[in-house]
Formats: structure tokens, sequence, C-alpha cells
């Protein structure tokens, strides 16, 4: 028995010592990490392999650069889709350990890929930042525009981002434009130190040519056993944060509607609750119509069961507004809505991620402020502490403005990136809307202003 323990420890390390690393790359790329379920202990890794090379995922809490057999544990994909020009591989990572780092390569028969690594959402109420934005273009200025917010989300290293639609030009089903996007992503998103933030996908119109879309590139989970209906939701901190993504695409009424009350039903409990989609109810620009039916579907379930923050996209521009309640028979309401500063959702998008901006020319009596320009939306939030509450710090951040003739100004190259240590910093370089008399944040709940 004394022999064979001593024999099993030195023959690892006989193999271990005998490996090498290869000096060549896996033949893959276009990766990304995406939020479909509990962020705390699983994750989706997704990627193009671009021959059949048997790729497995190594993975592990500590940091061993490319050695892949030194990770903890390895496996292979539990799903291989080919479609637009891609052989995407998704593998799903599970019973990770919550508010971790994990560390991975992708190694095929051909070599192993950089390593990256990624962090897990807490399990218990802890402060976190994330990005919210949407409508990406697929040439010109809006792709640079949408490069420039690309890599402000490396510089800012959120938890994830939300992003609310429309990530290429056309209906959807152009593959050299999804290649170039998820090409943009994985390049441009990653920090300079190999950490990959997560995306949290939402449905837009510009995927309308497949309505499966997001499950092709992202495994978006749908409902009803119908690829259309993708609509879902997440959770994390224990009772802290519920995250929701709706389709403004497909009928926000019948089975949507209950789908969504089912689930405010179902996370009640929870003290921060976000949902995202892409049409804005009542946008910020005369270039898109109004969308009552939506409202009528959704307005009173977001206030009913206490919705804090509505993110949209697709008007590309931005506002903010006071926390709302939607009330048509006050006195001073105006298109359903009040204000309501104790009770009401905020609404925020709405949607200019990378998309050529649309002139902010219909504010409401509601409206905090109006953009027209390149942004994103960037959250602090935290937890309940000492006398202060849940509480939410919302800024604007301003990727690229044009001038009368047309140029172009973008503004991601002077800012300073952040680090593990200064996540809630806010850097040096960073171009930030005023938001009137409420200077360059905004606080929920607004009683904080």
């Amino acid at each position: 028995m004394k022999i064979k323990a001593l024999f099993i420890p030195l023959l690892v390390y006989i193999i271990s010592a005998c490996q090498t690393i290869p000096e060549t790359r896996a033949v893959s790329d276009k990766y990304r990490l995406i939020w479909n379920d509990d962020p705390a202990t699983n994750i989706t890794l997704a990627w193009d392999q671009h021959e059949l090379a048997n790729p497995v995922v190594w993975f592990g809490t500590r940091d061993k650069g490319r050695a892949f057999w030194k990770y903890e544990a390895s496996k292979s994909a539990d799903r291989i889709l080919d479609k637009y020009g891609m052989t995407t591989h998704f593998t799903k990572l599970s019973n990770l350990k919550p508010d971790t780092e994990y560390y991975f390569v992708i190694k095929d028969d051909t070599g192993v890929s950089e390593r990256y690594w990624f962090k897990t959402a807490p399990d218990k109420p802890e402060a976190f930042t994330f990005i919210a934005g949407g409508d990406t273009k697929s040439s010109g200025d809006p792709l640079e525009a949408g490069r420039a917010s690309h890599r402000l989300v490396s510089k800012l290293r959120p938890l994830f981002v939300m992003f609310n639609g429309d990530f290429c030009s056309g209906d959807g089903t152009d593959p050299e434009a999804w290649q170039l996007w998820l090409k943009d992503w994985h390049e441009l998103t990653t920090t300079d130190d190999g950490r990959m933030i997560p995306i949290f996908p939402l449905h837009g119109n510009h995927e309308n040519g497949d309505k499966a879309n997001l499950n092709y590139i992202f495994n978006s989970p749908y409902q009803y056993n119908d690829s259309s209906h993708i609509y879902y939701s997440v959770s994390f901190g224990g009772d802290f944060v519920h995250l929701m993504a709706l389709n403004s695409s497909i009928d926000q009424a019948g089975e949507q509607r209950q789908w969504l009350e089912n689930d405010f039903k179902r996370n009640a409990d929870y003290r921060i609750k976000i949902a995202g989609y892409h049409k804005p109810m009542w946008p910020h620009t005369q270039k898109k119509p109004e969308q009552p039916y939506q409202y009528n579907q959704w307005a009173h379930l977001f206030y009913t069961y206490g919705l804090n923050l509505s993110f949209d996209g697709d008007s590309h521009m931005s506002k903010i507004t006071y926390p709302l309640r939607p009330d048509s028979s006050a006195v001073d309401s105006y298109m359903g809505y009040v204000r309501d500063d104790e009770r009401g959702t905020m609404f925020l998008g709405e949607g200019s991620y990378g998309a050529y901006p649309r002139a902010n020319d219909d504010d409401k009596p509601w409206t905090i402020k109006s953009f027209s320009g390149n942004q994103i939306k960037w959250m602090h939030v935290m937890p309940a502490e000492n006398d202060l509450p849940d509480r939410i710090s919302i800024y604007t951040v301003i990727s690229a403005t044009y001038d009368e003739e047309g140029n172009q100004t973008l503004y991601d190259a002077e800012v300073e990136s952040l680090n593990e240590s200064n996540l809630f910093d806010v850097p040096k370089g960073i171009t930030l809307v005023e938001n009137g008399i409420y200077g360059k944040v905004i606080k929920y709940p607004f009683n904080l202003n």
C-alpha cells in the first residue's frame, strides 16, 4: 500500500514533466461567454471551430497558462451547430464556485488557445457593475462606433453586458455580418489580461430573418418548445438581482405575457428586478413609432411586481426617465405614465451602442435626459449597507459623436483601463453625459439624488 501511495504521485509527476506546451494555436476563434442559466454556478462557452480537431475546454480556479494538462477539469462540447458559415461549439461549464475566477484554454489536435479567464456571479448580495446597450452595424462609421463601445467594455471590466438586440446590419441571416460581430466581440471586449466578459443577449428586429438566431449564436433558451419564443431570465446574488430578457419582436401578449407574469411571481422576493427588450414603449425620437400595444401588455406588470429598471434599444439614441407608474387617469398623466419616485420603474435606452444616432426630438414631461450619440449605460449596483438601501448608480458613457458635417469622433482611446481592485472608480479620460441638475450620475432609488 505504501508503494502504491508513492507510485501514483510519482507517475503523475513524470507524465506532467514530459508534457510540453504546443507552440501552435488551436484552430478556433470567435470565443464568447454567455449567461443563460444560473451565472453563479454555470456559464456557456461558445466558439467557431475551423477543423474537426477534437476540441476540449480545460479549466480550473488556478491559472496554469496554456499548460492545459494542469487544469482541474475538462469538457467537450454539449452541442455542435453548423450555421452561418461557422461550426459553433457550445460547452456549458457547470457546478462552478460562485464569485470565483476561472481560467481556461481550448485544446484541439492542432494546438492550444490563449489562456482566458472569467468570473462567476456572486451567490450573495455583493457590489458589481454591468453595462447595457444595443444596436450595432456591420460597416462604415457605425461599425467603428460599435468597436469603440466594445473597447470601453474591456476597459470598464463589468461583470456582464446586457445587449439589447440588433447585432448586425440586415435581417440577421448574413454569415459575414455575424462572423465579423463575433470576431470583434471576442477580440475587443476581452481585457488586456485575458478576462472575457459574459454577454446576456436579447432579440432585436434585425434578428427577425430567423427568430431562432439567438439560439444559434448564443444558445439562448426559448419557451413552449418554440425556438422563436426566445425570452428567459437568470438570477444571482442570493435574493439580490433578477434579470429578464424579453422579446419585443413577437407578440407581447399571450404566451409571453403569461410567462412574464409567472416569472415575476416566481421571483417576487428578489430585491432588484431588471428587464431588457429591444423596442421602447414610447421612443424618444420621432423616427420611431409608439408602441401602445406593448405598453398595454407589460407596463402594469412592471409596476405591479416592482420592476426597478427597464432597458430598451432600437431608436439609436439615449434616454433616461424619472421613475414611472402607469396611470392614465391621473391629471398629470402623459402617455399613460406619471412620475412616481417611490415605486416607479426607470426606463433607460435606447440603443446606440454602435448604430448611427437619430435625433433626440421626442422628449416627454417625464424624461430626465436624452442625447443623440453613441453610448452605453454603465451601472454600479450596491447592496444595502449601514443606512443606505440597495442602490444603483447610472452613468451614460459616450463612445462616439458626429459634427454637423457627419465627421465622427471616437471617445475610447483616452479612457484609462480599470483593474480588479478599482472596478467602481470613474476612470480618467472617460466622457459622460451630463444629466442637467443631476450631473453625471443618476441614482436609483431616486430619492438618493
